[in-house]
């Protein structure tokens, strides 16, 4: 019987993880909410090369993603969510969440069979009973695991982050159910590559000016940033059922206490800026004229 080396490399690569992540968990374990960011010079560092990237890259495919019709953007950003729903799927099993279990198969079995191949979201639609999209990764997975999350990192392109779901993010990766069918049956890396191209082009685009309003209103936007994706991360890993409490951080080089501190608060349906700014006409963070915070992609706060 012929074995393939590669699986011993994946093997010693899913040990390795875990070996750092415990580590990185008890070392930071007394520090997760007053100060979470060992790491902070070199994040920013990552952070700014986000942004350039961002602003050479990314945002200029968002906004040409936003000028091609409904007709074939919509439909190609649905064949797109339809494409990454098996791996929903395979955490929602490993969580043994028996309602996200629920909600993700039937919302894949009734888009691909109702919505042509996964090309119309009818599962959204009153007709099918509204079926929320949820999105569900190996983070998320460990997180029910307790595993705790570890330090924040930013990681290059794919931004905010932290040690748990940066593992996460590769064991989705590598083991992926629709990546790991095109594997078996020997087909490259561009047959692999137009789904996430299209994720992030779509999820880019639907928070393009909700990005730059938080931009233009944060004192630090990077603080702002690691605020946020913590609190998202929370929301995401109870399904949107668990209580955030605030996050405060400290906006450095500013001397009055009045200024020093942002807070913010996410409930089920927008995002609620709570700041104490007595000398600051900075507007409040948006509200609910902007979708749900609750993409499952950390590619939409890469900035």
């Amino acid at each position: 019987m012929n074995i393939n080396f590669k699986n011993y490399n994946y093997i010693i690569i899913i040990i390795f993880c875990f070996f750092l992540l415990g580590c990185a968990s008890k070392n930071a374990e007394t520090n997760l909410i007053d100060n979470n960011d060992p790491f902070e010079s070199s994040n920013r560092a990552v952070f700014a090369f986000n942004e350039d990237l961002d602003e050479l890259i990314f945002k200029p495919v968002a906004r040409g993603w936003r000028k091609i019709p409904d007709f074939p953007r919509k439909n190609l950003s649905n064949l797109a969510d339809t494409a990454s729903a098996p791996l929903d799927i395979a955490n929602s099993i490993l969580q043994f969440d028996i309602d996200s279990i629920r909600i993700t198969l039937s919302r894949f079995l009734i888009n691909m069979t109702f919505g042509i191949g996964g090309m119309y979201d009818v599962a959204s639609t009153d007709e099918f009973g509204n079926i929320e999209k949820r999105n569900e990764d190996f983070g998320q997975t460990l997180a029910t695991w307790g595993i705790k999350e570890g330090p924040y990192v930013v990681l290059p392109i794919f931004g905010p982050s932290n040690v748990r779901d940066a593992i996460g993010k590769g064991m989705d990766t590598i083991f992926n159910p629709v990546t790991f069918a095109f594997r078996m049956n020997n087909l490259g890396f561009e047959a692999r590559l137009p789904q996430p191209v299209v994720s992030g082009a779509s999820t880019r685009e639907k928070y393009m000016d909700y990005i730059d309003e938080i931009k233009n209103s944060s004192l630090d936007f990077y603080a702002t940033m690691r605020s946020l994706y913590r609190q998202k991360r929370v929301k995401d890993i109870g399904n949107g059922k668990k209580k955030i409490q605030k996050i405060n951080y400290e906006i450095p080089g500013y001397e009055d206490s009045s200024l020093a501190q942002e807070s913010f608060e996410i409930d089920d349906k927008n995002f609620i800026a709570d700041s104490e700014k007595k000398k600051s006409d900075i507007n409040s963070l948006p509200s609910s004229d902007y979708p749900e915070y609750n993409e499952d992609n950390a590619n939409l706060l890469t900035n």
